[in-house]
């Protein structure tokens, strides 16, 4: 009996020892194998900082401490791989915000309510393609082409692959924004009806399309353009298997499920890229800005002297499978991820291809802020009444220029509505405003649908101006009063 009491308290010991030591594991491996390398295309959190330039300690030092010790554990991207492994392959069950979906198919969690259906207002929906529709004619009142593209969620197109437990809606916000771009008479390559002619042309593992899906877009939008290109119809192409998907190297970290992709043969031999300015030959600048890095590509800039025309396109991830197309068929690209889109060059430029693509799941970036360009002069809608209310004004002066912004009481509005600002001074002109509220310069915590927002052309005259708004509806066009004054003498600071 004193025998088996002595081996369960060396037990007990035995037990605990381990235990600490599993606990004291991460310190003890911290200098040897601290993790540097972050998941996917996420930053590693800081070391937290106990106070400010001030002196004022940091209240959210231990939470931040928390992140950071967290992100750089030891063998974190092995410990988080072997946990998604057995989650996903064993249980069969969501892990690390990706949807094990049918016959080797993973899908992003943050596409589930686009799938499953509307997420938008109606109001939201009309404000997105009624500032589009304001950019095409700034564009083309120029001189100048334009083009809007919605790339699809891979789910959206290949719902058959999705688990069962997710019912595809009859609607999405996407379906409806097509439809009221047409009422309104947008420029729209409809992707989702240009893909859906074809097999699998996203891949597997990843949330973007694939080399030969990027080829059918850019058919699609220089198709919508009316842009000559180099017809790729028997394009010498290899087809291997060696991509990491986005999605796939979120799941696993270490390792992985390589996916198939295409990868066409183009001739760069009179492309010189201008921006970023990246070391090695134009294959691998290329192959650095096509990748997932996304270290370089918030500008890029080419002149190809072997081709003709100009391009400025406000892009997001999924045109990097397009760039050796657009760098091989355009004499000079301006290609830019940066929010808002920067249009001011067109004022001085014809002949310009204007390209606007985004994928499904980010539509509502859109209305978050507005673009950078100077707002269209035109008449003063017939006002058939007048009525105040809890609404917010603020003119904003830069080196630049003057922006007007604010956000009007919903009782304006209908989900068609269209915004209309008037400047009364010595003249009297009237500009229709971006239907976007801009949330952050504002101060609010939420966005909202009755925001406004334009920039004042520099050919307004110096002097004092009153502001109002007009707001059209189905019920007549009511007036604000004037919100606010200004005095307009140049773009600049005082």
């Amino acid at each position: 009996m004193e025998n088996k009491d002595k081996k369960i308290r060396i037990f007990h010991i035995v037990y605990i020892v381990i235990f600490f030591v599993i606990c004291c594991l991460p310190l003890l491996l911290w200098v040897p194998l601290k993790n540097e390398k972050p998941i996917g295309n996420t930053s590693l959190a800081q070391f937290p900082a106990a106070a400010d330039d001030s002196g004022k300690l940091n209240g959210e030092f231990f939470s931040q401490f928390g992140d950071y010790f967290t992100d750089h554990l030891p063998l974190r991207q092995y410990l988080v791989t072997a946990d998604n492994y057995i989650k996903a392959q064993i249980f069969g069950s969501s892990a690390a915000n990706v949807i094990q979906g049918k016959y080797g198919y993973i899908f992003s969690q943050e596409t589930v309510n686009d799938y499953v259906g509307v997420t938008s207002s109606q109001r939201k929906i009309y404000n997105i393609a009624r500032t589009v529709k304001l950019m095409q004619d700034k564009a083309e009142l120029s001189g100048n082409n334009f083009v809007f593209t919605v790339i699809p969620n891979k789910n959206s197109l290949y719902p058959e692959y999705m688990p069962g437990r997710y019912i595809k809606g009859e609607n999405s916000d996407l379906s409806l924004l097509s439809e009221k771009l047409g009422v309104l008479g947008v420029n729209y390559a409809d992707m989702y009806q240009v893909l859906g002619q074809y097999g699998d042309v996203y891949l597997k593992r990843d949330t973007h399309w694939n080399g030969l899906g990027a080829l059918y877009g850019f058919n699609a939008i220089t198709g919508a353009l009316g842009k000559q290109h180099k017809d790729y119809n028997g394009a010498e192409y290899t087809y291997t298997n060696d991509w990491r998907g986005d999605i796939d190297k979120l799941l696993y970290p270490v390792g992985g499920v390589r996916d198939s992709q295409y990868y066409f043969d183009t001739d760069l031999s009179g492309v010189t890229f201008l921006s970023p300015a990246l070391e090695g030959g134009n294959d691998a600048i290329l192959k650095e800005l096509m990748s997932d890095h996304e270290k370089y590509d918030t500008m890029i800039k080419t002149m190809n002297i072997q081709a003709s025309g100009k391009l400025l396109m406000m892009r997001d991830s999924f045109a990097r499978a397009m760039l050796p197309f657009i760098i091989e068929n355009y004499r000079s690209t301006t290609i830019t991820r940066s929010m808002p889109f920067v249009m001011t060059s067109l004022e001085d430029e014809t002949g310009v291809d204007v390209v606007y693509e985004i994928v499904e799941r980010n539509l509502s970036r859109i209305v978050e802020t507005a673009p950078i360009m100077e707002a269209l002069e035109t008449q003063q809608p017939q006002i058939t009444s007048e009525e105040s209310g809890n609404n917010i004004i603020k003119t904003d002066k830069t080196m630049s220029y003057v922006k007007i912004y604010g956000v009007l009481e919903e009782k304006y509005f209908d989900d068609d509505s269209r915004i209309f600002v008037t400047c009364k001074g010595s003249e009297s002109r009237t500009y229709e405003a971006f239907p976007i509220c801009e949330s952050g310069l504002l101060g609010l915590d939420t966005p909202c649908d009755t925001g406004f927002s334009l920039i004042l052309p520099s050919d307004l005259p110096a002097g004092e101006y009153e502001v109002s708004v007009t707001v059209t509806s189905g019920r007549g066009n009511v007036s604000t009063g004037v919100l606010t004054t200004f005095a307009y003498d140049t773009a600049a600071d005082e």
